[in-house]
């Protein structure tokens, strides 16, 4: 699945199967709105949770210098994420609410390395 815009356009394409994260950023990289791609692989249709790969479009050249880059990479250019994680993903990267880094970092605080949706304390 990618977000461009206000669009998010699901794929569903055998000819996928098998593809790599760098694979489908070369492909849908001259979209210049797209900033995250959402991708069902392998472990997401074996791990229990079905966690989806979350993986940034922003290059270094995007950034406005290497400490940018390196603040929004401190803990890789992709995080897994549940089903339920995208749409905060997206709406938030949308409207620059949150940026990549922080769900990336939230991903990384977890026991099994996956973004799950913030909970509003009641």
């Amino acid at each position: 699945m990618v977000g461009s815009g206000e669009h998010v356009h699901f794929i569903n394409d055998p000819a996928w199967a098998g593809a790599t994260a760098d694979e489908v950023l070369t492909a849908v990289g001259a979209d210049e709105d797209l900033s995250v791609v959402f991708l069902a692989d392998r472990v997401s249709m074996q791990a229990k949770h079905h966690p989806l790969l979350a993986v940034t479009l922003l290059t270094q050249e995007d950034c406005v210098d290497d400490e940018d880059y390196e603040q929004l990479t401190e803990f890789g250019r992709e995080f897994r994420t549940i089903p339920a994680g995208v749409h905060e993903v997206y709406a938030n990267l949308s409207i620059g609410n949150l940026g990549f880094e922080e769900f990336a970092a939230s991903a990384h605080g977890d026991p099994e390395g996956i973004y799950r949706p913030f909970r509003m304390e009641q």
